[in-house]
């Protein structure tokens, strides 16, 4: 017995001395660490900052060691252009309570028992900036955190902005529920995740006879993102919100979309990039009435990563230039580019377009209960042969092929109709399905008239096709200009109204929905 307790405080002592050890290395490689970590991340803000409209840069301005806890304080500045609401320049303070490792207390306290080189607890500092926003948490620093620093230099922690209420001005006011996010990191930053949680951020006014209110409600982040060869961040960013309330005058008549997503993937094949962004609403919903639900899915393809770094660098620099141009000219605009960048600037477009990019709109849709309707296009584009072709030599190769499709729901018209005519307080179904199927017949009867849509089953389709100087329209072969021809004498068409005489052998039919223009024409029946 006597053998195991010997045993049992050797191991604590040995742990003892094992930490003390450990602190007081940690003690001795503290101020290089951070020297290193802060150069690291002024220098990934100064590339990715600037394009952003912004500046901004971390000082050390102290650090008191100890053996098993350091204190740090940073400050944070950040600059950009003075637009008049913002300021151009403004400074954070940052006090850090720096616990040495291999055992930092604050981990043992959270069960977390993996060695770590140090663990940061830091928070804002309370300044005149400030003092609004430290009211609004009743004292409490509005951010803080914890992180910890690996021995392999990877980074993991937490960042929170606390709950707040905040007059914005004297009808707005702000209510935020406050937000945690969790952050993993690699040593060089080239693997990235996030994780993060909200529960509602609300905005309310009642500024004249017009009160408003917008609420977003369950609001969860999740990224998970890696450097590839061009230094662009690939990989994925997901954005879900439960709900988006808003809320408008004096009705209080709630317009709410439900499970709102928003995602982006980003790829890389050898030096091009590829990107794709998508948008959903589950249901949108007005005074309680559920309408429909809606989709956006965007794309990108083969982007040079090179030359869309080269591009972005020089964009930073202009941003750069022009607030330096604001402060010393009374002037507007952005100053003029240098014949150095001008031809930077041509060779970085030639070699983005010698990629063959492209861009489409893989989706713009909204469905009803009965029915979808949608639209998309796509855009291959080319390399000219020289960027100073006239106007329309120049958009011609520009364009490689084109593609675009409309898809009504006649279906779905009706339920819009519907939908609109319950809202907008009728309560006769009878009637409400009269109307929903007259103008149901009557967009469709226009639409197929012209010839700009064709009929396939209960959809209105209208499909263009442009590829090597030919285009087929719903079907239909013809040049450019022939077209252009065409689409002009249909433009003249609907604007005559819908007796236009390009329509006479539709005439009939729609001269018997318009009573007057049908007393006009008994005349023409009876000689018929």
């Amino acid at each position: 017995m006597k053998k195991s307790a010997g045993i049992a405080v050797g191991v604590i002592v040995a742990l003892g001395a094992l930490g003390t050890a450990g602190a007081w290395y940690t003690g001795k490689q503290l101020p290089a660490t951070l020297e290193a970590s802060i150069k690291q991340a002024n220098d990934e803000m100064a590339k990715a900052l600037p394009a952003l409209g912004v500046n901004a840069s971390i000082e050390l301005l102290s650090l008191d060691r100890e053996l098993f806890s350091s204190n740090a304080r940073y400050r944070i500045k950040f600059s950009g252009p003075q637009d008049g609401e913002l300021p151009s320049n403004l400074e954070w303070v940052v006090n850090d309570r720096i616990e040495h490792g291999p055992f930092p207390l604050s981990r043992l306290k959270a069960f977390k028992l993996m060695p770590v080189m140090a663990s940061s607890n830091y928070a804002l500092e309370q300044s005149p900036e400030l003092e609004k926003w430290f009211a609004a948490t009743k004292g409490v620093s509005p951010l803080n955190g914890q992180v910890s620093l690996g021995y392999d230099r990877s980074v993991s922690g937490t960042l929170e902005l606390e709950p707040l209420q905040l007059p914005l001005d004297e009808s707005t006011n702000l209510d935020f529920s406050g937000l945690t996010l969790d952050i993993d990191s690699s040593a060089d930053g080239r693997d990235v995740s996030g994780r993060g949680q909200m529960d509602s951020l609300k905005v309310t006014s009642s500024l004249g006879d017009a009160p408003m209110s917008i609420e977003f409600q369950d609001l969860s982040l999740d990224s998970d993102l890696s450097k590839g060869s061009s230094e662009f961040y690939l990989g994925s960013n997901e954005v879900r919100l439960k709900a988006i309330a808003l809320s408008l005058g004096s009705d209080n008549k709630p317009l709410l979309l439900k499970d709102v997503v928003q995602r982006d993937e980003t790829s890389e094949n050898g030096n091009f990039l590829a990107a794709r962004y998508s948008y959903d609403v589950g249901m949108i919903s007005y005074d309680g009435r559920d309408i429909g639900s809606s989709q956006m899915v965007w794309s990108l393809k083969n982007l040079d990563g090179k030359a869309l770094q080269s591009m972005i660098a020089l964009y930073g620099e202009l941003m750069q230039a022009d607030w330096q141009y604001q402060k010393t000219s009374s002037a507007t605009g952005m100053p003029e580019l240098s014949a150095e960048q001008e031809a930077k600037l041509k060779a970085d477009l030639e070699q983005l377009l010698a990629g063959k990019p492209g861009l489409a709109l893989e989706k713009l849709a909204f469905k009803t209960a009965n029915g979808e309707s949608s639209f998309k296009l796509a855009l291959d584009i080319g390399k000219p042969a020289s960027l100073d072709l006239p106007a329309p030599e120049l958009a011609k190769q520009l364009i490689s092929q084109f593609d675009a499709k409309l898809v009504v729901s006649r279906p779905m018209i009706g339920d819009v109709v519907s939908a609109q005519a319950a809202i907008s307080g009728e309560t006769d179904q009878e009637a409400i399905a009269d109307q929903a199927q007259m103008m149901t017949e009557m967009a469709s009867g226009m639409l197929l008239a012209t010839e700009l849509a064709t009929l396939q089953g209960n959809d209105i389709v209208s499909s263009l096709h442009y590829a090597n100087d030919q285009v087929d329209f719903n079907g239909k072969k013809m040049t450019v200009e022939e077209f252009v021809g065409m689409a002009l004498a249909m433009g003249g068409g609907l604007g005559g109204g819908l007796g236009a005489p390009a329509l006479d052998d539709e005439a009939p039919m729609l001269d018997e929905q318009l009573p007057e223009e049908g007393e006009a024409s008994a005349g023409d029946t009876e000689q018929q």
